[in-house]
């Protein structure tokens, strides 16, 4: 993808000056989405619900705001009647930097399909904060275009998130993971000491009961190892014999 152009030859600050004339929320808004939108596109998918989170703000409150950016000819936008349902925002041209550019890689489906696996697989687990932003989105098509399998990323998370929630039994702060790259070293980790498939199996089940622990109000003080099975001891000497710790 080529480096974005200013479309504006006042430069970059041209449609932000224009904004200081609305009313603060929906000014915080419009700044929120002109950090977060596609470089490419000036646009991003998003839910309500997603982008309510983001900005700490009632869905009501995001509802009236993204109104009054709209009635200023700020952005368009369009969302499904669920809050949960993924819709989209666009800035227009007077408030968007940038000169739009028609890639392969905006409309390239397996691409768009990559990452919205990666974005599921991130909502999966309980310690990593939502939505993707867009520097993770541009990450996440960094690795489609290294061959990364989604197999990898979902190993990488697992452990990531594994070493979170060991870090927080600990004592350590309860602050969530807040971007895609905090596994990019664990991917590289992961990469190069290969672990068998009933490892993983073991790690997720570690993983989804110290969540459902936490989520019902209990807070574990260590990992609970799921019910022992015959091949325990293998899995444990193979867990061993790979290097990958998740108290590290």
């Amino acid at each position: 993808m080529n480096p974005p152009r200013l479309r504006d030859p006042r430069g970059w600050n041209a449609g932000l000056v224009r904004a200081l004339a609305l009313p603060d929320g929906p000014f915080k808004l419009y700044v929120w989405l002109r950090l977060n939108a596609r470089l490419d596109t000036g646009s991003l998918e998003i839910s309500q619900s997603d982008l309510a989170i983001a900005l700490k703000k009632a869905r009501g409150t995001i509802r009236a705001n993204l109104k009054t950016l709209e009635d200023a000819n700020v952005c368009r936008s369009k969302f499904p009647h669920d809050p949960q349902g993924r819709g989209w925002i666009e800035l227009t041209d007077e408030y968007w930097p940038y000169q739009r550019q028609q890639s392969c890689l905006t409309d390239d489906a397996e691409i768009n399909s990559y990452v919205d696996q990666i974005r599921n697989i991130l909502a999966e687990r309980a310690c990593i904060r939502k939505p993707l932003l867009r520097t993770d989105e541009l990450l996440a098509r960094e690795w489609y275009a290294q061959g990364i399998s989604i197999e990898q990323i979902r190993q990488a998370v697992l452990m990531g998130c594994g070493r979170k929630y060991i870090a927080w039994r600990n004592g350590g702060p309860h602050t969530p993971i807040g971007s895609l790259a905090y596994f990019q070293t664990i991917l590289a980790e992961v990469n190069e000491e290969k672990a068998p498939a009933e490892y993983w199996d073991f790690i997720r089940e570690r993983i989804e009961r110290t969540e459902k622990l936490w989520i019902s109000g209990h807070n574990p003080d260590r990992f609970l190892r799921p019910g022992k099975s015959a091949g325990d001891s293998a899995v444990r000497k193979e867990v061993s014999d790979t290097g990958l710790a998740l108290d590290r």
